[in-house]
């Protein structure tokens, strides 16, 4: 008994050392990330210089690098690294495709099986659909300072948790933000785009959804009585499981999933009732998007910054309303994917907007980083 306790105490130890491996890995690929944002970041706000041929290298290589550290991680890291890989190991047979949640993964699977049996290959085609997206949709976003919205989005607490963990989620993700980049200026692709981060993950739904209805609130008012309605709501547990469960469309979608995260035992091992930490959180940014947004002199990217603040505000009043759900914080990734968005304009200019700069807008993205992964 003493044997098999030892034994199990020294795969525990095993396990840390690797996962211990990646963090720093991965850690410190972002402080060389940082460090290349703060000195490009003076040469433009500074020395007015033009860094952007540099910064197409640089975003380049570093999506490759973070491409290999994802991809080539040892399946304890992250905790559902693992049962990702049920399709592609054949734990799992699918006999129709309506056994299926996510279809996206699933034929992932099949084709990463294909090329190998080697789990690592998996996760590296897993790693180059949730980055590659991300690096055209900036390139598509813009042609000024790409790098640094690269450093935006790496900085972003759920990035790496994203690439390793839900990695599902993040690709969903991905494609739902290159898809927002072809929105105005090809809709039909950005169409195609929305559907293929669909069927990775159903519940990206919920922020299409949103942003493609955005432009019917002209009135901010509005927006901000849903965002405290959805808040006192929140504070009395008001159950939108049971609302979502009559609504047609709605139901068929996303039902099943969200049944799972009000399961008794679920909620049993995860912290349910009203979150302020995820409150002050998404309303810090609430604060500094409705800032911004009074501060933009464009009118035209005016228009752009409301759609996404919109959407912003009214994803974290979905996310308010599903703390008393298990795992709230997937629900809060559907929110937190518009943050970089709403920090976008910062760099693509060398003045304020208001009294924050991009120096300011590095110290916010780099102490987030700081505080999410060193707590």
């Amino acid at each position: 008994m003493n044997l098999i306790r030892l034994c199990r105490n020294c795969r525990n130890i095993e396990m840390e050392s690797i996962i211990d491996a990646f963090n720093l890995r991965f850690t410190l690929v972002y402080l060389s990330v940082a460090f290349f944002a703060i000195i490009l970041i003076n040469e433009y706000v500074n020395k007015s210089k033009n860094t952007d041929e540099i910064q197409n290298i640089l975003l380049l290589f570093y999506a490759l690098v973070i491409i290999l550290v994802i991809g080539t991680r040892n399946k304890v890291v992250g905790t559902d690294s693992a049962r990702t890989l049920i399709y592609f190991n054949g734990s799992r047979v699918i006999k129709s495709l309506s056994e299926l949640k996510d279809v996206g993964s699933y034929f992932i699977s099949l084709f990463a099986r294909k090329l190998s049996d080697n789990y690592k290959v998996f996760f590296t085609i897993n790693a180059v659909l949730y980055i590659a997206p991300i690096v055209i949709g900036i390139r598509n976003l813009t042609q000024k300072n790409r790098f640094l919205v690269f450093f935006l989005i790496t900085s972003m607490f759920f990035f790496k948790t994203m690439g390793i963990n839900t990695t599902k989620q993040g690709i969903a993700f991905s494609f739902f933000f290159l898809a927002i980049t072809f929105y105005d200026k090809k809709k039909w692709l950005s169409i195609v785009f929305f559907i293929i981060a669909f069927f990775n993950h159903a519940s990206i739904i919920i922020p299409i959804i949103i942003f493609l209805t955005s432009n019917v609130f002209k009135n901010l008012n509005i927006i901000f009585f849903i965002y405290v309605a959805s808040t006192v709501l929140s504070l009395i547990h008001f159950d939108l499981n049971t609302l979502l469960s009559n609504i047609p469309g709605v139901n068929i979608l996303v039902q099943e999933r969200l049944d799972g995260y009000y399961d008794k035992f679920a909620a049993r091992n995860y912290k349910t009732g009203f979150r302020v930490d995820f409150f002050i959180f998404n309303t810090i940014f609430a604060i500094i998007g409705y800032y911004t947004l009074k501060n933009i002199k464009v009118l035209e990217e005016k228009l752009k910054y409301e759609k996404f603040y919109i959407t912003y505000m009214l994803t974290s009043s979905f996310f308010f309303l599903m703390f008393s759900a298990a795992f709230s914080d997937r629900f809060g990734v559907l929110s937190w994917i518009f943050i970089p968005f709403l920090m976008y304009p910062y760099t693509q200019t060398r003045s304020k907007i208001g009294f924050i700069n991009l120096f300011g807008i590095f110290l916010i993205c780099f102490f987030l980083f700081l505080i999410f992964n060193f707590k």
